[in-house]
């Protein structure tokens, strides 16, 4: 095969519905009509100018040079097959998938994340019906599209996608199958063992109702392992999000509403505590929350319980050594594994990763039962013996535990469960001076370590750093340190069982403090090296750093807390102020606010750092405070040294209610103060910009946006090219709005290198939406419109989904829906964001004096209440925009 397309291609997949089933029943029958699905596909790709680039099972695989040329096809396909005889199309239930985009083939096949893409969009699809991306659908004017929204493209991410009907061709009234909704669920290196019925339990209870389930037992019993594999099985079977709250990192019970706000993506919202903020983000959620480590922090985690009470569709799995004490709490006892049964299954799968060799035979088959037995069943004290079996026989090791079965220890361990502390303990004694004592150290971490973190934190006169690898190795091996890899990196961490364990050992060695203290140094080195790589090319992976050593970087900023070190405690939050903006990390800016309620702070040289980026986190979070707490630190150093306050002040100004005056003066003295920091000076450039453009300057903000431009080149940071692209666009848009569109979504696209959310995507998003709302057609303005404020919502962004009110309004007048509209620019205005000249002079013409009132209407409603009735609004719109172009 040759000459297959290349440049921009549109790939068309097709995959017979329940062939497999058929291939069973009626094999000879389902050969006829894959030979008829064959035949026919290959002659409509023929005929369309398209190329087959293989067979694959029971389906096909075709490229094309034109998206249009394309969809005919798929619409043939479909139209030709439903025309066979009854016995051939009832077996031909075919769905097609098309999505677009930039590639080159290699070896007569496509490789990369274009058809990997397309074929996670034609796995959405049910027989008759037509699936295609957002990208194939914006190149298909005059077809009959239907959005259905955002969907879980598995393993790639979310993305609206749409149908493809035609009149004459039959289309399955079917929803979408959809993937497997998202989760954090940790991935899992071994298979779960003897827990089929407590599975079945747990989901039985979930799905009858039960809103809250505990799973209770003696700690190393296997509550986390259990609890992660019930929540994937409903994930998988009942099509619902799943969020895993680790909460054995969290020391301090006040610290567990930020950290499971940051766990589920919630953030704190305008007139709403943290507590009120999480409960609206999971308020219209289909949800399944996996509360894991409860029983220290018991009682925040039940005020959270109890405060999600009123969520429909949120359900909670708690793990804990003690029930929560939740009215309806459904209590499931976890107890140790059977030992003449499972318990020796666990343990000889166990021992066969640490030694290939073993296996249960006649001569040690009574020591591996008698073992399981003397450690009650419980599988992290069979793991943890299992983990010897390189070193000792069944046999040594059931004496080993003999002779210190009977030893007490105080090793913080579940005083229930004995067996398991003895099982640590023995395991503890047979680690060599150094192998303890970096076992010990490594307690101080939460959330896992690299080696080369613990190599700085752990290494001391008695351990050299060189020695480290080999010893944490050797911990792996013992099965005393957890071994994972996330983000091509190994990381090594303790199970919470354990962690505490050597956390005590090393408080008895009057050690703790130290290595305390070791570790928060160590994580305000990495919080400094990060951000001076955010503005470089490195961004993506700065990011990837600060994301997995966030609960460490906590776990820090509570260690300066305690010690009341201000200093520090200050440095670590300026150090990530710019990450946790652009990736709208709410977290941080609680720790800044906290900061400012510390003793003197005003006297402190960070202290206007500090209320510029509080000032950051109430403009995200549309908090009327950020004026007065930018301008308080302004007050205090005019210099601004970091860019954070005048960053806030002028978001407020450029997006809110502003005059063209004072957006002038500050945007104007921003620049004349030559910022000293990076950040400071691409927003600088890109408001200047903004101001520029909004009022018609248009050279003068052309030498702006090239001045933002020459920053990202400069830099390679991708957050400072995607700022870049949002000013580069503004620029111009007033005489080139099509070159605008396009400098944004090659915006965009840089964002898509990044780990998770970036604030400037809302930022361009919102600039398309608004530029394209009054030229496309009204279908799709509702369409993008309803898409844009879904996601807003989703990702918990107020302040976008916000400003989304003032463009949807031009959008449902185009649609009809005026009165709607102006309710929601009513919203907007209560909230502090002016809406733009175009919606005001569109809902003026529309309603005239009775603007004010519809208005008016609106301006008591939240952000989530006028998100809400905007969906509401839009699907009506659209369903009748429908009902009138079939009319």
């Amino acid at each position: 095969m040759g000459g297959l397309p290349s440049g921009t291609v549109t790939f068309l997949l097709t995959d017979i519905e329940d062939s497999s089933t058929q291939w069973e029943d009626a094999p000879a029958e389902m050969r006829r009509a894959l030979a008829v699905h064959d035949r026919v596909v290959a002659e409509v790709i023929e005929a369309g100018a398209g190329s087959i680039i293989k067979h694959m099972g029971d389906g096909c695989w075709a490229a094309f040079q034109s998206a249009p040329a394309a969809a005919h096809a798929a619409i043939e396909i479909h139209r030709r097959l439903q025309q066979e005889s009854p016995e051939v199309r009832d077996r031909l239930r075919v769905r097609i998938g098309l999505h677009t985009g930039d590639v080159e083939p290699t070896d007569d096949d496509y490789f990369g994340p274009v058809p990997n893409r397309s074929a996670r969009v034609a796995d959405l699809g049910n027989g008759n019906q037509i699936v295609c991306s957002a990208a194939t659908a914006g190149l298909l004017p005059g077809f009959d599209l239907r959005s259905e929204g955002s969907q879980v493209l598995r393993g790639i991410g979310v993305e609206e996608v749409f149908r493809l009907r035609a009149d004459g061709v039959e289309s399955d009234p079917r929803p979408l199958r959809r993937a497997t909704p998202p989760s954090n669920l940790p991935r899992m290196r071994t298979s779960i063992l003897g827990r089929a019925d407590e599975v079945r339990a747990a989901v039985a209870l979930l799905g009858r109702g039960h809103r809250l389930v505990t799973l209770i037992g003696p700690g190393g019993v296997g509550k986390t392992r259990l609890a992660i594999e019930i929540g994937q099985q409903i994930a998988t079977a009942n099509e619902r999000a799943v969020r895993f709250c680790t909460l054995a990192p969290v020391a301090d019970p006040d610290a567990v509403l930020g950290s499971v706000a940051d766990q589920i993506g919630a953030r704190q919202q305008a007139g709403m505590d943290l507590l009120t903020s999480i409960a609206d983000f999971v308020s219209e959620r289909d949800l399944l929350l996996v509360f894991d480590n409860c029983e220290h922090v018991a009682t925040a985690v039940a005020g959270i319980v109890d405060r999600l009470a009123d969520a429909p569709g949120v359900a909670i799995l708690a793990t804990s050594r003690a029930a929560l004490g939740v009215p309806g709490e459904q209590l499931l006892d976890v107890a140790p594994l059977p030992p003449d049964t499972i318990g020796v299954e666990l343990f000889v799968s166990r021992a066969m990763q640490h030694d290939m060799t073993f296996s249960l035979t006649d001569g040690n088959e009574t020591a591996v039962r008698d073992l399981v037995a003397r450690v009650d069943g419980i599988p992290l004290a069979i793991e943890v013996a299992a983990a010897r079996i390189r070193l000792m026989t069944p046999q040594e090791l059931v004496a080993g535990l003999g002779d210190d079965a009977l030893r007490q220890d105080e090793s913080g361990l579940d005083p229930t469960g004995g067996v398991l502390r003895e099982t640590v303990q023995w395991s503890y004694r047979l680690l060599s001076p150094q192998e303890a004592s970096v076992f010990e150290r490594l307690s101080v971490f939460a959330g896992g370590a690299t080696l080369a973190d613990i190599a700085a934190i752990c290494s001391d006169g008695d351990v050299a750093a060189g020695e480290i690898p080999r010893l944490v190795l050797a911990l792996v091996d013992q099965s005393m340190v957890v071994s994972t890899l996330e983000d091509g990196h190994r990381r090594f961490s303790l199970l919470e069982t354990m962690r505490r364990f050597a956390a005590d050992k090393l408080a008895v060695h009057e050690r703790q403090e130290r290595y305390q203290e070791r570790h928060a140094t160590q994580l305000l080195a990495i919080a400094r090296r990060e951000s001076e790589r955010l503005f470089t090319a490195a961004e993506p992976d700065a990011w990837r750093v600060l994301d997995n050593e966030w609960d460490n970087l906590r776990v820090a900023v509570d260690t300066f807390s305690a010690a009341g070190d201000v200093e520090r405690r200050a440095e670590i939050v300026v150090s990530l102020a710019w990450y946790a903006t652009f990736a709208m990390r709410s977290e941080l800016f609680t720790w800044a606010s906290d900061l400012l309620r510390a003793p003197e702070i005003e006297e402190h040289p960070r202290f206007s750092d500090l209320c510029g980026i509080a000032a950051l986190g109430a403009y995200l979070t549309v908090n009327g405070q950020v004026t007065e707490l930018a301008e308080a630190g302004l007050r205090t150093n005019p210099d601004d040294p970091g860019g954070f306050c005048r960053t806030a002040l002028a978001a407020v100004f450029l997006n809110s209610n502003f005059t063209r005056e004072a957006s002038d003066e500050l945007t104007s003295a921003w620049l004349a103060s030559r910022p000293a920091t990076v950040g400071s000076r691409l927003w600088a450039e890109a408001f200047r910009t903004f101001h520029l453009a909004t009022y018609g300057i248009t050279d003068e903000a052309r030498v702006h946006a090239s001045a933002t431009s020459r920053i990202a080149t400069d830099t390679g940071s991708v957050s400072a090219r995607s700022l870049a692209a949002w000013a580069q666009g503004m620029s111009i848009a007033a005489h080139d709005v099509d070159t605008a569109l396009t400098i944004w979504s090659e915006g965009l696209e840089w964002l898509h290198s990044m780990p998770r959310d970036h604030l400037v995507k809302h930022l361009l998003d919102g600039l398309i939406l608004h530029f394209t709302v009054e030229r496309v057609d009204v279908a799709e303005a509702l369409r993008h419109c309803r898409s844009a404020i879904r996601e807003a919502l989703d990702r918990h962004y107020y302040v976008g989904a916000s400003h989304l009110f003032g463009v949807t309004a031009i959008a449902l007048t185009r649609g009809g829906d005026a009165e709607t509209g102006a309710r929601l620019v009513g919203s907007m205005i209560g909230h502090g964001h002016r809406p733009r000249a175009n919606a005001r002079r569109t809902l003026a013409t529309a309603l005239g004096d009775a603007l004010d009132v519809h208005q008016s209407a609106g301006a008591h409603l939240s952000v989530t209440q006028a998100g809400h009735i905007a969906i509401d609004a839009l699907d009506a719109a659209l369903e009748q925009s429908g009902a009138e172009r079939a009319s």
